[in-house]
């Protein structure tokens, strides 16, 4: 019995010896290994600092394109790059950020070009129309977005749009109709093109009216504007032929039936053509 005891104790102190070992064989291993990954990661850490930090990834160059608004100097100062950058330390999504925080700048993409040039490639935004508010216009892009000021230094030859804000609020609803007209406009092939359009004015009441850079005042309602436009041609016409095309003139094409043709400022019709009796197209 107490022999048995006694083996039984050996055995048991064995079993823990050669469990000790074990586990100092492991964590030694653990140990070895944990220090080959940090010898590793200080030698790669190293490594990408001197790759990117070399002088010979320096940013030497920086092409700037499409733009038209905006000089690539004013570009590059928005960039804000570093003369001691190289072209793997810029952040190309800060700089890109700072770039389109122009309103100007509808969007902006960078790119890398082995081994010392970046390339900005600008999206700018295209004025479609002003916008007046009060006394302040606000430049309209192809988007539908009045996205900044009209500023001394902004350049656009483009038309107006009046009577759309009441009490320093938009009316959505002539708005989003005046957008329709000038896709109308700027798809078009004959005159009225968008080019000649000097104003377009909303009105509550008689919708949409469109003032052309050769005085004609084209009364045009709220809706169906390309058919209205078409019955425009044998009007232009007609008046070339008397050689009435010529003054201030207001062209009535609300009525689909008829078009009414008149002097602005007068009562007195145009002679021979119907006046407010109406063209029939």
């Amino acid at each position: 019995m107490r022999r048995s005891f006694r083996t039984k104790y050996l055995i048991q102190k064995n079993r823990l010896k050669s469990h000790s070992a074990s586990l100092y064989r492991d964590c030694l291993r653990a140990v070895s290994v944990l220090a080959a990954i940090m010898a590793l990661t200080t030698v790669l850490i190293y490594g990408y600092n001197y790759f990117v930090s070399s002088p010979y990834f320096l940013i030497k160059n920086t092409v700037v394109r499409g733009c038209r608004e905006l000089t690539e100097k004013e570009v590059l100062t928005l960039a804000a790059l570093k003369p001691s950058q190289t072209i793997f330390s810029v952040n190309i999504e800060a700089v890109a950020r700072r770039i389109t925080a122009h309103p100007w700048v509808k969007n902006v993409a960078i790119s890398r070009d082995f081994p010392q040039r970046l390339v900005v490639e600008v999206q700018e935004r295209t004025a479609l129309a002003l916008c007046k508010q009060e006394n302040d216009f606000y430049i309209l892009d192809r988007d539908g977005a009045l996205f900044k000021k009209l500023e001394k230094s902004d350049d656009v030859d483009v038309p107006v749009l009046t009577g759309y804000f009441r009490e320093g609020r938009l009316d959505r609803r002539l708005f989003d109709k005046t957008l329709l007209l000038m896709k109308v406009l700027a798809d078009a092939k004959s005159f009225p093109t968008l080019s000649a359009v000097a104003e377009i004015n909303g009105n509550e009441v008689s919708g949409l009216s469109l003032y052309t850079e050769n005085g004609f005042c084209l009364q045009l309602g709220f809706d169906n504007y390309e058919n209205k436009l078409r019955r425009l041609l044998p009007v232009i016409t007609a008046l070339n032929k008397k050689d009435l095309n010529r003054g201030l003139l207001n062209i009535d094409l609300r009525d689909m039936g008829k078009v009414y043709v008149e002097r602005r400022g007068e009562l007195e019709p145009l002679s021979k053509l119907g006046s407010r009796k109406g063209l029939r197209t």
